[in-house]
């Protein structure tokens, strides 16, 4: 089964839709792959100006993924803003979200390689 995912790099408008194929137990390790192969081809999370920027400039990596919860409909006093995916808690999230994809946002955090 695929879950349709929206992922958003923040605090740019930059974002894309990916599908998740969930029955293939994904981990962050392919998560961090198939995202980085969307930021770079993408239209939607290309950086603006980034065609001027430097061949040899250092590369972007992702430093985080966030799932930022719809808090609108639900109660903001119980239910978190956010939840930092781990290798452990990404199968219980990938659950949630199957039964509601809307319910949240992946937010990625990039940033410079060292």
């Amino acid at each position: 089964m695929s879950l349709p995912l929206l992922f958003t790099l923040p605090p740019s408008n930059r974002h894309e839709f990916i599908l998740i194929d969930t029955s293939s137990k994904p981990t962050l390790k392919s998560l961090n792959k198939q995202i980085t192969a969307t930021i770079t081809s993408s239209p939607n999370t290309a950086e603006f100006m980034g065609k001027f920027k430097a061949a040899d400039a250092p590369k972007e990596t992702i430093q985080e993924f966030k799932i930022h919860w719809d808090t609108k409909t639900r109660d903001g006093k119980i239910y978190p803003e956010y939840t930092v995916l781990t290798d452990d808690n990404l199968p219980a999230i990938l659950e949630l979200l199957k039964l509601n994809p809307i319910m949240g946002v992946l937010e990625i955090k990039v940033g410079k390689s060292e």
